[in-house]
């Protein structure tokens, strides 16, 4: 644990981004990405730490599969009452209880091929059986009350109100990046760079038209393959990437021989 830096731990001071999740390389990283107490309790002591050097903005970037709402309230009031604008940037996969921490923050951006997965909050109830009726009515209680809070925070940051919020989380309810931006749960797509300028030799490659003979032949094995039962007509791309001037290839340095 010495040798881990604030980078391990998902806090990166020189840029002021707080990589959400928790990384232990002795253990499976599959649930790394979960709102649980460590990832949440990173993220608010990262925003406390780069609060205190300056009042810049800070950027939270994520992909989470959700998990526990109570931890992520706690990462959610955070955000409300910090000291700086806190952008956020998800990609992949924003699901459940990491929907809360993005729809809280100041300014919100999603990859273009970002998948978001709204429902009711998860169970936190972890009773054994039986479950005596008193204490199922205490838990019922709660889940609704704790329901109710979530959904108005969903329509305080979004277009859409409370009684939309309501109806809509009773199942899952998956959203494009363009649909949770339109209902107002986030701002703006990350547009990509336009790549063609450093895809020369794909480029090339792919401007090439294959010999239509082969490419019939290869087919039908792909077809057979697959057990496609009929026959498919394929007609190959003839778009390519436009380019942008500000990426680059650094062009190989050549040794001088004096």
């Amino acid at each position: 644990m010495s040798n881990l830096t604030r980078i391990d731990y998902g806090i990166d001071t020189k840029n002021r981004i707080i990589n959400f999740g928790v990384i232990d390389f002795s253990e499976s990283l599959d649930n790394g990405g979960d709102v649980s107490w460590l990832s949440c309790e990173l993220a608010v002591r990262g925003l406390k730490l780069l609060e205190s050097e300056s009042n810049k903005p800070i950027e939270i970037h994520m992909s989470s599969p959700g998990g526990d709402p109570f931890y992520m309230l706690r990462l959610y009031d955070h955000i409300q009452k910090s000291s700086c604008q806190i952008k956020f940037f998800g990609s992949g996969l924003i699901a459940s209880s990491a929907t809360w921490i993005m729809a809280g923050c100041d300014e919100r951006y999603l990859d273009k091929h970002t998948w978001i997965l709204i429902h009711d909050s998860p169970s936190t109830g972890e009773r054994g059986s039986p479950i005596k009726l008193t204490d199922y009515e205490i838990d019922v209680g709660m889940e609704t009350g704790l329901q109710d809070q979530l959904n108005r925070i969903y329509a305080q940051n979004s277009k859409m109100p409370k009684e939309f919020w309501d109806q809509f989380v009773k199942r899952d309810l998956w959203l494009s990046a363009e649909e949770a931006i339109y209902l107002g749960l986030a701002d703006e797509l990350i547009e990509p760079k336009k790549r063609g300028n450093v895809r020369k030799k794909r480029a090339a490659n792919l401007k090439e038209k294959p010999d239509a003979a082969e490419l019939k032949k290869i087919v039908e094995k792909l077809r057979g393959r697959v057990h496609l039962p009929n026959a498919i007509n394929i007609t190959v791309n003839s778009s390519f990437d436009e380019s942008d001037d500000s990426l680059i290839v650094p062009e190989e340095i050549i040794p001088v021989i004096s």
